[in-house]
């Protein structure tokens, strides 16, 4: 049983801290919707052979039908949408135990691997519908759609603009996402926001960027730190456990000598006729099972021992881990980030000529709607449908895009 409960709690941990590495914007409160497709995966513990068993039928991708559901093997369609992926995957195991009549119930998880697309209308180049990624913005959907629309030439650098603002963005989360991946591998208690960072702090969106990643610092640090612990404090339950397996031993010592005592001078009372041979025989029934009493609680300190061995590998495996996952994770940023200051650079060399001619042909002579253009921002409105109920709300470049959106772009003239 010690076996079982430090392999399971071994699995549950190092997976959680997996999962904490780089997680999807709302993941644990994102409900599913028609068009998502999932993964799913059933795990079984099998105790008579000690190792968790994947059930190869029901792993698989799955994608939520008109009607809301998914269908999966041996269970058909499951409802799915307006659920979470933690809802859904006990909803499944649940109707598995049911159906299987298992006595245990065997554990599912739920992966999103496609969300559903969101759309944008109005003022872009190519409205329609896109695949949504996990932490877009409007800014970043409309990029997506093209960039801003402009029917003259000296307004197209507002195009090659949103592009601008949109890789810049990009650089500055992977600026932040760099330093707390570098804290993290120094083991720092806290992260250092790059000096190039700071000088924006002021900026709503560069201060949510910061807290964001602060946050994330500190959810992975406790997260690492909680696995660390619980593997810690099962070892000391361990070692208590072998103390008091040992105290028995003793115990069990102590009653062989005084069982072989009083076994010798029973059978020396038989051979001079003065005790029944019964009598020997029951004590000697009685040694034998507590000598096999004892190798017993040699067995169970012995598999004590061997669970603590594995807990102190599965300690190394853990730091392990997450020392190699920083390591990749900084060799790709180090990477984006070239990339994108290659972009960067590009683009400002394309829109310098393009913002000088659409501010020379913003004069007198130019038309009133032309005009206002070249210097007003677009407007940007989302809708949204949640339980079943569609909702208009303005937004902003930097407000986050969820699957199913639909961006409307407009003009000042449109509004």
């Amino acid at each position: 049983m010690t076996k079982i409960f430090l392999a399971v709690g071994v699995a549950v941990l190092l997976w959680t801290v997996a999962a904490l590495a780089d997680p999807p914007v709302s993941a644990s409160s994102y409900r599913l919707g028609v068009g998502d497709k999932i993964q799913l995966r059933v795990l079984e513990w099998r105790r008579t052979v000690g190792e968790v068993h994947e059930w190869a039928a029901l792993k698989g991708e799955a994608k939520v039908g008109p009607g809301g559901n998914v269908s999966l093997p041996l269970l058909g369609p499951v409802k799915a949408a307006g659920l979470t992926t933690e809802e859904l995957a006990a909803a499944v195991s649940s109707d598995l135990q049911n159906i299987l009549k298992l006595t245990i119930r065997p554990t599912a998880s739920i992966d999103i691997i496609q969300y559903r697309p969101f759309y944008i209308l109005g003022n872009v180049n190519h409205p329609g519908e896109y695949p949504y990624r996990p932490g877009m913005t409007v800014l970043q959907a409309i990029s997506i759609g093209g960039g801003l629309y402009r029917p003259k030439d000296p307004d197209s650098y507002l195009s090659t603009s949103g592009n601008l603002r949109v890789l810049r963005l990009q650089y500055d989360s992977l600026l932040a996402r760099q330093a707390r991946l570098k804290a993290q591998q120094a083991g720092a208690t806290r992260m250092t926001i790059p000096a190039e960072l700071q000088q924006h702090a002021n900026d709503p969106a560069m201060a949510t960027l910061i807290q964001r990643e602060e946050a994330l610092f500190v959810t992975q640090q406790n997260a690492e730190r909680e696995a660390l612990d619980g593997l810690n404090r099962r070892k000391a339950l361990l070692l208590g456990e072998i103390g008091s397996l040992q105290a028995k031993i003793k115990n069990a010592d102590q009653q062989v000598v005084l069982m072989r005592r009083e076994l010798a001078s029973t059978t020396s009372l038989v051979q001079r006729g003065l005790a029944i041979q019964p009598r020997e025989f029951s004590l000697q029934q009685t040694m034998l099972e507590t000598e096999g009493h004892r190798l017993d609680l040699n067995t169970a300190v012995l598999r004590a021992k061997e669970d603590i061995g594995r807990a102190d590998e599965a300690i190394v495996d853990l730091r392990n881990k997450t020392a190699t996952d920083i390591a990749t994770k900084l060799t790709e940023i180090q990477q984006q980030l070239g990339e994108t200051a290659t972009r960067i650079s590009t683009d400002r060399l394309i829109i310098g000529p393009q913002l000088a001619a659409a501010t020379s042909s913003s004069d007198a002579n130019a038309d009133p709607p032309a005009a206002r253009r070249a210097v007003d921002p677009p407007q940007y409105v989302i809708v949204r449908t949640s339980k079943g109920r569609e909702r208009e709300f303005p937004a902003t470049e930097t407000t986050p895009v969820e699957p199913g959106d639909t961006i409307k772009v407009l003009t000042p003239i449109d509004g």
